[in-house]
């Protein structure tokens, strides 16, 4: 098995995830690849010095000096291109994965081609960056779009395939920067794979820590989810736009009075205002792609219909796994 770990100025955090590392084992042996990407800051001194803590360990570039940076996307490609193993697990540098995670991911890949690991929140941040509500993204499921075409996304950082399945469907796609992950998620389900929700295999997530990281964290998100709408042939209809902007002026009470409630030292106001951060980031980035109204592609608008009514039949049962 080839766990991936892509890496880019990760030194603050990296410790942490190879420590964790370290700890992992499965049966039937497993290798690190930690894919540089033009990291400065030391991080690979950092991995070189785990080398006798892991059981085999490669180190591989994926940035070429005087070429443009890729993402997070071409990373995984590339680390999965050096890889040597029948399935690989995706993790990254500034999480942590707990006891157990790599063989958990293990056992569900010997049934399942796509496996899904179950995140956790709470470990890694303070209390005012978890959610006022529940326990946050991918902690106790898979996410299920609330419009057509009503497909499961899920976490690169929490990603199990097996070779068969990435051979099938292709490397992730490098135009989608921030959700190459949901992306993946929906050419599966087109394809015909159910996605496993592996609630053994555990993630410590590590959220954005101020503000301002938050708006452009969720901001990103909103641009490229809608993008990836638009992607696939279902972007909303003609009056997208000032539905959109009648929701961003509806939420700003909120986003007033959990300011309002920081201010005032309410035991939920920090954690209210850096949730309404986030989702106003998310709105702002969506309206920007509105406005820029991309060219919608063709590619697989019927396929994707067909597919998204027979996956909503079957919602709860693959999102259990």
């Amino acid at each position: 098995m080839s766990v991936i770990l892509p890496c880019f100025n990760g030194a603050a955090t990296l410790a942490v995830q190879l420590e964790a590392l370290t700890l992992q084992d499965w049966p039937g042996g497993w290798e690190l690849i930690v894919v540089n990407n033009g990291s400065t800051d030391g991080s690979m001194a950092m991995v070189e010095a785990y080398r006798a803590r892991l059981p085999v360990l490669q180190i591989v570039e994926a940035y070429v000096p005087g070429t443009p940076r890729l993402g997070v996307p071409h990373s995984y490609n590339t680390g999965i291109k050096a890889a040597t193993g029948d399935a690989f697990v995706f993790c990254e540098a500034d999480d942590e994965v707990a006891p157990g995670w790599l063989a958990a991911m293990g056992r569900a890949l010997t049934a399942h081609d796509f496996v899904l690991a179950r995140l956790d929140h709470r470990k890694l941040n303070a209390d005012w960056l978890h959610p006022p509500h529940g326990e946050g993204y991918q902690s106790a499921g898979l996410f299920r779009m609330p419009v057509a075409p009503h497909l499961f996304s899920a976490s690169a950082c929490g990603f199990g395939l097996s070779r068969s399945i990435y051979e099938r469907l292709g490397p992730l796609n490098i135009d989608f920067p921030i959700v190459h992950d949901g992306e993946y998620c929906w050419r599966a389900q087109l394809a015909g794979y159910a996605l496993h929700f592996e609630a053994e295999a555990l993630v410590h997530y590590r959220e954005k820590s101020s503000l301002m990281a938050r708006f452009r964290q969720g901001q990103n998100w909103g641009r490229d989810t809608t993008r990836l709408h638009h992607h696939y042939g279902t972007a909303m209809g003609r009056l997208s736009l000032p539905r959109h902007l009648v929701s961003m002026a509806r939420s700003l009470p909120a986003g007033a009075w959990a300011a309002l409630s920081r201010a005032l030292r309410h035991p939920q106001g920090q954690a209210m205002l850096a949730e309404w951060i986030w989702s106003f980031g998310w709105a702002t980035g969506k309206l920007q792609l509105i406005l820029q109204k991309p060219a919608l592609s063709p590619k697989k608008g019927m396929a994707l219909a067909a597919a998204g009514a027979a996956t909503a039949a079957a919602a709860d049962q693959v999102a259990s796994g």
